[in-house]
């Protein structure tokens, strides 16, 4: 008799839990407003729940681009919900259920709503890859909602096991400005085939798109001589200024520093010996020719500084001091011109094309001011071995990669850096200076 009653107590047990699991929230959906406007991933709903006090919140469910079961939950305190997860733009539904106080849920209410394409899927609707100097160069635009994660690729070979392979070159966060990236690759090709993939912040693969046969527009250095320049210089043997220091090959200042040494070492060290080019006075947009002797495809042109010193700069009584006036930085060039000629080197031909620019702020410091070292005395070398060391200090004049030649180039000078101390202008006279100059060409 005890089995019997035991088997009828499991048997009522079950009806009752089958009982719960049916229990339904029941109540009226007046009142209740929805709108589904889409955005990118996704969809943004707008709502207002029906004003009933039994309603405690509401859930809604859906699936994502992977199929992954989504759910959400909003309430009184808030008017919208970002639905995402989704990759292309498409139509989607969700279940939405009200629920009490008790998490018993009403029947469910099934609602359709549009997505756009999500920021790793748009990423590529509006890219570029080009050929860029010693690589290539990928320019992007974003929608105004943005996550995910891209990777850049290019062909190669992997170190490791000497076979072709994708070498990952740079990963980033896809930003909402969009973006102008340049990227160096470290295997000479003639050509590269860059592959680019996205990700969402999940990290599932969003897209992948290949883009082959991009010109790989290798450069090197091209041998100039003072021969090859034409233009405003300051030729003074005693302070060793003139145009053959524009091309020596000497990039940092070593010359001026064991000058400096020689003079007097232990108290006030001073030189007049610079080593260097200097051109004025008035030599604001005078030009300067350069002549490569034949016809080439120009990269950039390399402006070099001379490194600080711990030395006084030459002043009135030794030579040019008249023109330092104890300052080197307010001679350094902050806005430069650069063009191109095929025809002529005169600089009144009509046939100059302009091929890029560098331009600074006078009043610029720190990393805005490429010539920042020379005013940074903490950082002057003590002897040559020391100076051996150190990086040397330049800026890069960068042209468009394109196919292109020309034999002249032309570089104008406009304006120069201000001193320590702008209010004092120790350069009225518009000198301008250069420690070595250096034009660069693509590789044939």
């Amino acid at each position: 008799m005890k089995k019997h009653k035991w088997i009828l107590f499991f048997l009522l047990l079950g009806f009752v839990s089958c009982n719960d699991d049916n229990v339904i929230f029941e109540t009226s959906t007046e009142g209740l407003e929805l709108k589904f406007m889409p955005v990118a991933g996704g969809a943004m709903m707008h709502y207002t729940l029906p004003n009933n006090r039994d309603i405690f919140a509401m859930n809604i469910r859906y699936l994502d681009a992977q199929g992954n079961k989504v759910l959400k939950a909003c309430g009184y305190s808030g008017d919208s919900l970002l639905l995402d997860g989704f990759t292309r733009a498409q139509e989607a539904s969700a279940s939405i259920t009200f629920v009490n106080q008790n998490n018993v849920e009403s029947e469910p209410l099934e609602y359709k709503f549009n997505t756009l394409d999500s920021a790793p899927w748009a990423f590529f609707n509006d890219i570029e890859v080009y050929s860029s100097w010693n690589g290539f160069r990928v320019i992007y635009k974003s929608p105004s909602v943005v996550t995910g994660m891209a990777h850049v690729f290019y062909l190669g070979t992997n170190p490791v096991t000497n076979q072709q392979d994708t070498i990952l070159i740079k990963s980033f966060p896809i930003v909402r400005a969009g973006d102008t990236l340049n990227f160096v690759v470290q295997q000479e090709r003639a050509k590269n085939t860059v592959v680019i993939r996205t990700e969402d912040f999940q990290g599932y693969r969003v897209r992948q798109e290949i883009y082959p046969d991009i010109d790989a527009y290798q450069t090197e250095k091209w041998p100039m001589t003072a021969d090859d320049f034409k233009g405003p210089s300051v030729e003074n043997e005693k302070a060793k200024t003139g145009v053959k220091y524009l091309f020596d090959g000497e990039l940092k200042g070593e010359e001026r520093l064991i000058a400096s040494a020689s003079q007097n070492p232990i108290s006030q060290p001073c030189t007049e010996v610079y080593a260097t080019y200097l051109a004025g006075p008035q030599a604001y947009g005078k030009p300067i020719i350069l002549d490569m002797r034949e016809q080439k495809i120009p990269a950039w042109i390399r402006m070099y500084c001379l490194y600080p010193l711990r030395a006084i700069n030459a002043t009135p009584g030794f030579a040019l001091g008249e023109v330092w006036l104890g300052s080197y930085e307010d001679k350094v060039p902050c806005k430069v011109v650069v063009y191109g000629n095929n025809e002529s080197p005169d600089p009144n031909s009509g046939k100059w094309e302009y091929l890029g620019k560098l331009h600074q702020d006078s009043l610029a410091t720190g990393k805005n001011k490429w010539s920042n070292l020379t005013s940074q005395l903490e950082f002057a070398p003590q002897d040559v071995n020391e100076l051996a060391q150190k990086d040397p200090v330049y800026v890069d004049v960068v042209f468009p990669a394109r196919a292109q030649t020309y034999r002249y180039l032309k570089i104008i000078v406009n304006d120069t850096f201000k001193g320590r101390n702008p209010e004092i202008d120790r350069n009225k006279e518009k000198y301008f200076t250069l420690h070595e100059l250096e034009v660069y060409v693509k590789k044939n």
